[in-house]
């Protein structure tokens, strides 16, 4: 008896989705298949058959909700759902997105640390069996709305046969189903499915894919067409050349059960799946209605899918494993495949379709030689996709297929914001909706305008929503067209046109070297002189953090210096700003004692004062205190990086408030600090950043100055400099951006946008996020000026392009 092996669900999940067409070909005028057409009923192949960032969440999904499309289902489906599935319409389809929902979550799952040992589903509900008492996992699995259930880990185990009973192929019969073609040579000839219809990927000609024991050798083989009027119709004509098989693209073993054909070029392939006259099976495969695919599926324990073939045409199942390892035939190939209960498939439905609702799920590769079209009979499907475990590739028909992709009926796109005739706003975004679209689609948008033509690309949301920040126009009339892509298949589009309004100018400070940029930025905030004159290392960020507000509120510039060195072109600059006061912010490790010798030189009776500490928290407090008598309102984010310090230097320079670096690591915040913001008589303290940066225990400890404590952190450091700003600016005429990857830049800048009341953003070196661009719209600002030089900001951020995401 042959033996099937069990693999654990998933290490490793692998969540792509595509929508496929099921061969719907209306092929004529063949001939009445004699003799030879009688020997097709025993063959010699082997027939096997066959969518601003958070984690995924499965929907709540409303069975009513599915009310209206169920009731576009034909009547002879609805009936063979109850009669095989005792299900009804609305369930299926709830189902079946129920299913395409679960990859990604699952996926979101692992990539959380979760370790997945199985899934299901029950009804609509996602069940996740994660490891014996992995409290942490199921409160991921809950938080994700999916139900937890604790379970054993296991390697390959062997199913029990009572579940698969004597797998056989499905040896080819006679040529019918869901498109059922005949195969064969000189001597032989069989009968089998199309399961797909797609493209070549690089060559764009059609492809259907079908069963790869779907073949015979030889330079004399062939394909044709197969006409009959029903399932398994014994008076089926075997017709013209169908088409040529693709050399390279068959393989039956290894995992793999997959093959491809060409079809002649006066053949329409459509991205549908016939239903054999809406389930019925009392008619041709494109008769009734059609299902169209939207999208390749990943198969879930419990998903019902249906299946269309040339011997038993439309059958539904459950699905009762995934990804097992079977052997077809005793001693035969080892083929990767979903096991499918109660649908019915026998001998020429290899290679036919399966799906669940729009979904392409895989092709019929195998089925039980015995109680085949029974409850408890199985039928292997070799699946569409299938996920990589501890570095092994699951066959799958994407895995082996690489130059095919499945044709889908792409949908169209509607542009809905800005309105025909209405102006958009620099900053806002042109919007609109694409109905029936998954994750697999995206949206291209093509404006051409005096400043040229530009390609713009969006994802698509769940509820059909996108959108592109096209913040790289000029002002003045655009026109512009928008469609919808699958892979290289291009949909139906939109035509729109717009006049752009608002561009701010960009302007880029810059200079050779962190210390002349830093120079340069003094420049622009202290054309002529100073008072004073902050000076830090440009080697390290820690002493700088808190000295930039502080140099705001004194008036003065932050210029850098190495440990041993002052740069010529910052004592120039020192020379040139004539300052009474030069105060140096660390300790002989950063700033050397040579190097002040030096600063007292450049300026006659000036000033030259340290500021430190033990360490850099010490040195933040010394800063602090000098500078800052008392602040209501004080910043605290951590010392052990620079960017959540950075984002705050421009609020708190433009508050004229501290910004205290704090040992975040800490479970609560050390005495010194707690002091410090005692002294200041602060009345409530911005925690900036989240846990990981600042401990939860230490921004509690912070109430106990006392203080209200609120924290502003967001999923990373972009977003928290954007949710930062937010918190601190409502308008602003100039916005500044600096790289959130260094600090120098920032340093310096911080107390040019204090000086100048703007917000600064680190952004990163290739583009603007689109937060940070909805902003500079929203606050009114018509400047933006980028703090440093290409290597740093790139030209893209410089024309504003907007981030991916």
């Amino acid at each position: 008896m042959p033996r099937i092996t069990v693999r654990h669900w998933r290490a490793t999940a692998t969540t792509v989705l595509a929508a496929t067409a099921l061969f719907a070909l209306s092929l004529g005028g063949g001939t009445t298949a004699s003799a030879a057409a009688a020997d097709l009923e025993a063959g010699g192949g082997t027939d096997a058959p066959a969518p601003v960032p958070a984690a995924p969440v499965m929907p709540d999904y409303s069975v009513e909700a599915y009310s209206a499309e169920a009731e576009l289902l034909p009547p002879e489906l609805l009936h063979a759902l109850a009669e095989q599935l005792g299900e009804t319409g609305e369930g299926y389809l709830a189902n079946a997105d129920a299913a395409a929902d679960a990859a990604p979550v699952v996926e979101g799952l692992l990539s959380s640390g979760v370790d997945v040992l199985g899934t299901r589903l029950d009804g609509t509900r996602l069940v996740v069996i994660v490891p014996d008492g992995d409290a942490v996992a199921a409160d991921l699995v809950e938080a994700a709305n999916a139900t937890p259930e604790f379970g054993a880990s296991s390697a390959r185990t062997t199913v029990d046969s009572a579940v698969v009973d004597d797998l056989q192929p499905l040896q080819p019969s006679y040529l019918g189903g869901g498109q059922g073609f005949v195969f064969g040579s000189a001597t032989q000839a069989f009968i089998c499915s199309v399961a797909f219809n797609g493209v070549s990927v690089t060559q764009g000609y059609d492809a259907f894919l079908t069963a790869g024991h779907c073949s015979v050798d030889g330079e004399n083989s062939w394909v044709n067409e197969y006409d009959q009027d029903r399932p398994g119709d014994p008076d089926g004509a075997v017709g013209f050349n169908l088409g040529d098989k693709i050399p390279g693209t068959f393989a039956f073993g290894n995992e793999i059960d997959a093959g491809l054909v060409r079809p002649q070029t006066n053949l329409q392939s459509l991205p549908r799946v016939g239903t054999w006259n809406s389930g019925a099976n009392n008619g041709p495969v494109d008769a009734g209605e059609q299902v169209l695919m939207r999208d390749y599926g990943d198969a879930v324990v419990g998903q019902q899918v249906c299946k269309s073939g040339s011997t038993t045409g439309w059958s539904c199942g459950r699905v009762q494993y995934v990804d097992q390892l079977i052997q077809v035939g005793k001693g035969g190939p080892q083929v990767n495949a979903d096991i499918v209960k109660g649908m019915c498939s026998q001998p020429g439905d290899s290679g036919g379709s399966v799906i669940s609702g729009p979904y392409a799920m895989g092709l019929v590769s195998a089925g039980s030689t015995k109680d085949a079209c029974t409850p408890s009979g199985v039928t292997a499907v070799f699946p569409m996709t299938a996920p990589v475990v501890d570095g092994v590739q699951y066959g799958s028909v994407r895995s082996f297929e690489r130059d095919w992709e499945l044709m889908v009926d792409v949908p169209g796109v509607r542009v809905t914001s800005p309105e025909v005739g209405e102006p958009l706003l620099w900053g806002s975004a042109l919007s609109g909706t694409v109905e029936g679209a998954t994750r697999s689609y995206k949206v291209v948008v093509v404006i051409e305008g005096d400043d040229g033509r530009k390609t713009y690309t969006s994802s698509i949301a769940q509820d059909g929503s996108w959108s592109v920040r096209p913040t790289d126009l000029q002002d003045g009339f655009h026109r512009c067209g928008v469609y919808v892509t699958f892979g290289t298949q291009r949909g139906s589009g939109d035509d729109c046109g717009f006049v752009m309004t608002g561009a701010p100018t960009v302007e880029r400070i810059a200079g050779a070297d962190r210390y002349s940029g830093a120079v340069a930025i003094a420049q622009r905030a202290f054309p002529d002189t100073a008072p004073v004159v902050y000076v830090a290392t440009g080697l390290n960020y820690p002493d700088a953090l808190s000295a930039g507000p502080a140099a705001v509120a004194q008036g003065g510039p932050l210029l850098l210096v190495t440990q041993n060195e002052v740069p010529a072109v910052v004592a120039d600059e020192i020379r040139s700003l004539q300052p009474e006061r030069i105060v140096v912010v660390g300790g002989p490790n950063s700033v050397s004692a040579g190097v002040v010798s030096t600063l007292k030189t450049l300026v006659p009776g000036v000033g030259v004062e340290r500021l430190s500490g033990a360490d850099r928290y010490a040195a933040s407090r010394a800063v602090v205190s000098a500078v800052f008598p008392e602040a209501a309102h004080s910043f605290a984010a951590t010392g052990t990086n620079f960017p959540d310090a950075l984002s705050a230097g421009g609020a708190a320079g433009s508050a004229l408030e501290p910004v205290v670096l704090v040992n975040g690591s800490l479970p609560a915040a050390d005495d010194l600090t707690l002091k410090l913001f005692r002294d200041l008589k602060a009345q409530s303290i911005t925690v900036v950043g989240g846990p990981n940066s600042v401990s939860t225990g230490v921004a509690d400890s912070l109430k106990t100055v006392p203080a209200a404590v609120e924290r502003v952190s967001a999923d990373n450091r972009y977003l928290t400099s954007i949710a930062l700003n937010r918190a601190s600016f409502e308008t602003s005429g100039t916005v500044y951006l600096a790289t959130g990857l260094n600090f120098p830049d920032a340093l310096a800048g911080g107390v040019l946008a204090g000086l100048d009341d703007a917000p600064l953003y680190v952004v990163p070196t290739d583009c603007v996020p689109q937060g940070v661009l909805s902003d500079i719209g929203s606050l009114g600002a018509t400047e933006v000026v980028l703090l440093g030089g290409p290597n740093s900001l790139s030209p893209a951020v410089q024309k504003l392009t907007a981030c991916a995401s």
